[in-house]
């Protein structure tokens, strides 16, 4: 079967419209059409019912489409291993990221690696740990930033520790650090709690019911409401990086407390050479004294 009237399918599926599909892949309407027409055919039931806003998969047809995803995973690391067996390196990297990740140092890895590897090309999924496990689950993530997974099967390369930083108003605090019981009962600003597993976890060892005033996904709201002192909060120095000149104080939690980042994988074996490479410039550049530099500044 050809792949790529598959990948015309998941493209159908995903815009939800032939109309809008046909328009980001190149084609005519009636041309999807024919295809989504001609691939019932052949699989002998109907994938697609006409709803409201455009069309939704059949149930039959939901059932088939991690098969589908499968088949053209599969097709193109096929692909790649070929070119990679005469010399080349080609194909798609699906990363799946975050903000604080996509902001400060993902830009510098992929500088490197598109100087590597021109050929190859990079397409960002940005989510919380839940949805970038989906997402590698489904396919749609080749690989991913993040902590270690608890729930999905998969493979984890370790790349450092980010600090945990108390985030307070300028002038808030006069110690070196500040004490994880000083949140107990105080106005904090949090990030939901699958943004923010680690923290949930702290509060709940040590029994610290912080008072929520306000919650956000946003690295820079929670910031500048700190700023106007509506609150505390904590956040990795990842994150804080860009907010140097802000009128707030970042201090390390006493005790201190760190995020484990690193690289999730459904399988290292069966990744793809495009994939396996990405990963190991990741690590060379988390690795570079330089770039490392940057990461381990305080704030």
């Amino acid at each position: 079967m050809d792949s790529s009237r598959l990948e015309h399918l998941l493209k159908v599926i995903e815009c939800g419209s032939i109309t809008k599909a046909s328009e980001e892949l190149g084609y005519t309407q009636s041309g999807i059409s024919h295809m989504v027409k001609a691939l019932e055919k052949e699989f002998g039931f109907p994938l697609f019912a006409r709803g409201r806003s455009g069309v939704e998969p059949t149930e039959d047809c939901k059932r088939i489409i991690p098969a589908i995803r499968q088949i053209v995973r599969w097709n193109e690391q096929l692909g790649q291993l070929t070119a990679d067996i005469c010399g080349l390196t080609v194909g798609t990297v699906r990363v799946g990221t975050f903000t604080s990740v996509s902001v400060h140092w993902l830009p510098k890895i992929l500088k490197q690696f598109q100087t590597q590897y021109p050929q190859v090309k990079i397409d960002l999924v940005e989510g919380g740990d839940q949805s970038l496990a989906h997402g590698l689950e489904n396919g749609l993530v080749d690989v991913a930033f993040g902590r270690r997974p608890e729930t999905l099967a998969a493979d984890w390369v370790p790349l450092f520790p980010d600090q945990l930083m108390a985030v307070l108003p300028s002038g808030a605090w006069s110690g070196q650090s500040f004490p994880i019981a000083q949140f107990h009962k105080a106005p904090f600003i949090a990030l939901p709690e699958h943004f923010d597993q680690e923290v949930q976890q702290i509060f709940r060892d040590k029994n610290i019911e912080p008072e929520i005033r306000f919650s956000s996904t946003d690295d820079y709201t929670i910031v500048s409401l700190v700023e106007q002192g509506l609150g505390y909060s904590i956040l990795p120095q990842l994150v804080l990086q860009g907010y140097r000149h802000c009128g707030i104080q970042a201090l390390p939690l006493d005790p201190p407390q760190h995020r484990q980042l690193g690289m999730v994988v459904l399988s290292l074996e069966n990744a793809s050479p495009a994939v396996k490479k990405f990963m190991a410039c990741a690590q060379e550049m988390i690795q570079y004294k330089v770039f490392r530099s940057c990461i381990d500044d305080t704030i």
